[in-house]
């Protein structure tokens, strides 16, 4: 899957940055993940990315859909510190 970035660039879609930006938040929200956390919070992430069904989307839905999961898991602290975050996004 190809993800429109804002600035127009067509990048190819790489869990390692959503991860990466998770850890970011966790640790700014003072709540590090566990590595079996992470594996569960990107693979809620993949299942919704896998069923848009897609061969592009853009790096705003990627974050809602980011946002959304870390809501749903009760990652509400560390949700708020990706949202914040990413706020010049």
């Amino acid at each position: 899957m190809n993800i429109i970035k804002k600035t127009g660039r067509i990048e190819e879609f790489q869990t390692s940055k959503i991860r990466q930006s998770l850890l970011s938040a966790s640790q700014e929200a003072t709540e590090p993940l566990s590595d079996a956390e992470l594996k569960l919070i990107e693979k809620e992430i993949n299942n919704i990315l896998s069923k848009l069904n897609k061969t592009e989307t853009s790096s705003y839905e990627v974050f809602a859909i980011c946002l959304n999961v870390l809501k749903e898991l009760g990652f509400k602290a560390i949700c708020k510190s990706y949202l914040e975050g990413s706020i010049s996004f």
